[in-house]
């Protein structure tokens, strides 16, 4: 268990500079500790770089730190993709912040290759590395379920383990929002960063179809498109709980998604097993006729989304309490 003192500092890792649901949910944090008055909170970006901060994080409040002593008192946020850190600072409490299983794999296999390349010249890897020892100040954070069963088969004991999920970018969580839906906006929406061999072959199979890429748009033109949409298509490898899939959703979306990654399970993406599909050459007609479905009858299921959008909006109100939980 995390020992929290009023001395102690958070220092929360982060990427300089990087715009994905990583850095943001680590700004997130950072934001939400403040809100609860925990004072002694920093953002430490390694690599350190000059306006580290991303602008579109500016609705978070951070506060930057270059140096820091390595004590028993302080808590360090690592991400899974820095855990090659949690032996340099082996007198503070460490958290590692599974928020990308896939992301912590491919970068761990660059560091090894990079370790053989060089022949040890420079430092041995597997010193530096955290290869799931047992160490005594090394605390586990799941994002998703998924990351929960994956640090499981890594011998890590369910005691061990705190769910600690972000949230979506507020703007998506406005209460008083009231959304109307143009049935006749027969578009599909899609993230071309994910699945896109995928969903090359779906927009090739539909040229009857309009299909809109969502790039290019900051987070209010995102959410005014989702309102206006009815459907999000998603054949990513979602190493985590995705926040398109989270956004889409709070926006009366309806969803098609693949099964890979953490769309694979209910408690990551819970929407009901008709609108996933193990994509293959052979399911693309079943799955043009879901969305013909869909914009044929979305009054009757945008009802089955109706659970994930709920725990969605719920997200912050949990993220809350258990930080409350863990920095008591």
């Amino acid at each position: 268990m995390i020992s929290y003192k009023s001395t102690s500092k958070i220092i929360i890792f982060c990427p300089p500079r990087k715009v994905t649901g990583g850095p943001e949910a680590l700004h997130q944090l950072s934001n939400k500790l403040y809100e609860l008055h925990y004072d002694n909170v920093f953002m430490h970006y390694v690599p350190q770089r000059k306006n580290a901060k991303a602008k579109n994080y500016d609705i978070y409040k951070t506060q930057e730190i270059h140096t820091f002593e390595d004590s028993p008192e302080n808590i360090l946020i690592i991400p899974e993709s820095m855990t090659f850190l949690i032996k340099k600072y082996p007198k503070s409490q460490k958290v590692i912040w599974w928020l990308s299983v896939d992301f912590y794999k491919i970068l761990m296999d660059y560091r090894i290759r990079k370790q053989s390349f060089f022949t040890k010249l420079f430092y041995k890897q597997d010193d530096r590395e955290y290869h799931f020892e047992n160490l005594p100040n090394v605390f586990q954070w799941a994002q998703s379920y998924r990351s929960s069963v994956y640090l499981k088969d890594h011998n890590i004991p369910e005691s061990q383990i705190d769910y600690v999920c972000d949230y979506i970018n507020p703007i998506f969580l406005d209460k008083n929002q009231i959304i109307k839906k143009d049935f006749s906006n027969k578009t599909i929406l899609y993230n071309p960063k994910k699945g896109k061999n995928e969903i090359a072959e779906l927009i090739k199979n539909s040229p009857e179809l309009k299909w809109i890429p969502i790039q290019n748009m900051n987070a209010d033109q995102i959410k005014d498109l989702m309102a206006k949409s009815l459907l999000y298509v998603d054949f990513g490898e979602n190493p985590g709980r995705d926040k398109m899939l989270r956004e889409s959703v709070s926006q009366d979306c309806c969803i098609i998604s693949g099964k890979n990654g953490s769309s694979a399970y209910y408690e990551d993406l819970m929407i009901p097993d008709e609108y996933k599909f193990d994509f293959s050459t052979e399911k693309i007609p079943a799955i043009l006729n879901k969305i013909q479905c869909i914009f044929d009858n979305y009054s009757r299921h945008i009802l089955n989304f109706k659970t994930y959008k709920n725990v969605v909006l719920n997200e912050e109100a949990v993220f809350e309490e258990k930080l409350k939980e863990i920095f008591k």
